[in-house]
């Protein structure tokens, strides 16, 4: 199946989610936005994720959007990895 998830680069790190939350909703209904932040510091990290409830409109988002400006800072977008790791998969990582 097609992406509904999208992840946004180069985000001002003072963004809020409905920083992203405003534009890409005149796109199709948007399930979540994430803002993930740095897990031992709380700094954010300067990407996010939105989750539509539709990939075509995902499509759409990213097409418009990517290249845009949010916060003064052009943002890149592409589409995300559909399963998101959770706050303990953060905290493991595997060293090879």
């Amino acid at each position: 199946p097609a992406p509904s998830g999208l992840l946004v680069r180069n985000l001002p790190l003072d963004a809020r989610p409905e920083d992203l939350r405003i534009p890409f909703e005149r796109y199709g209904p948007v399930k979540d936005v994430y803002l993930p932040k740095n897990y031992y510091t709380g700094e954010p990290r300067g990407f996010g994720f939105v989750k539509y409830r539709y990939a075509e409109d995902a499509a759409e988002a990213k097409q418009q959007l990517n290249h845009s400006v949010i916060g003064g800072r052009e943002i890149r977008i592409v589409f995300a990895e559909e399963n998101r790791k959770t706050p303990q998969e953060m905290r493991t990582t595997t060293r090879v």
